[in-house]
């Protein structure tokens, strides 16, 4: 029984290295025979909406990708959905409103040579956005305190915001619904010494981006 145990032994971990080139090279030629098959895949490509004017922005929600039935090789398919190339759509003539642009299959940004066909473009097979005045405003920072510092100390009640104001641009309609931009809330509990936060800027509406982005939050505390 003892000999047997050995020699199971001595062939599963003698040249144990050997043994797992040998594994990884037959895994890997097992990979390349089926990526070399055909077959169909699902693939997303993102959009990017480009040429926008300066003077204009998108508004409300727009459809982040969009999806197709592609068939070739799986290598080929597998290459594609990681590179995840995005779908242009130009904008350079759009105006305040309703934007609409249909697709076709030979919008997608698939490689050239014809080594993989669109058997299906899933959608949306309609792009709709709406597009609205870009405007600027400077919004308020908010906060809120939350929590006891530790025995004998106390917070004044005054903070140091910089900046105190925020630049946001984005759509008109957007920014006239924006009157404050409130921070996370901001704990001392068992502090001692002063507060110091770098808060970044809450979620706002869809195509507003704020400058800049985090604020420096400061609150002195001191001894009773």
């Amino acid at each position: 029984m003892l000999r047997t145990m050995n020699v199971l032994r001595g062939w599963l971990f003698d040249n144990l290295g050997l043994k797992l080139t040998a594994l990884v090279l037959a895994v890997i030629v097992y990979l390349n025979v089926y990526t070399d098959r055909s077959g169909t895949m699902l693939v997303s490509f993102p959009l990017d909406f480009a040429d926008l004017p300066d003077s204009l922005s998108l508004s409300g929600p727009a459809p982040a990708v969009v999806q197709a039935e592609l068939r070739g090789t799986y290598k080929q398919l597998i290459s594609l959905r990681v590179r995840e190339p995005r779908l242009r759509i130009p904008m350079g003539g759009a105006a305040p409103g309703h934007f609409t642009r249909a697709l076709v299959p030979s919008d997608l940004p698939l490689p050239a040579g014809g080594a993989l066909a669109v058997e299906n473009l899933v959608g949306p097979r309609v792009i709709e956005v709406d597009v609205d005045r870009r405007a600027r405003r400077d919004v308020p920072v908010a906060f809120r305190v939350e929590g006891s510092p530790a025995a004998g100390y106390a917070w004044s009640g005054v903070a140091i915001l910089g900046p105190p104001v925020v630049h946001v641009t984005g759509p008109y309609a957007a920014l006239q619904h924006l009157d404050s931009l409130h921070l996370a809330p901001l704990r001392i509990d068992g502090r001692r010494d002063t507060v110091r936060v770098d808060a970044a800027i809450p979620t706002l509406p869809d195509w507003c981006v704020a400058d800049p982005p985090v604020v420096r939050v400061k609150l002195a505390l001191q001894r009773r």
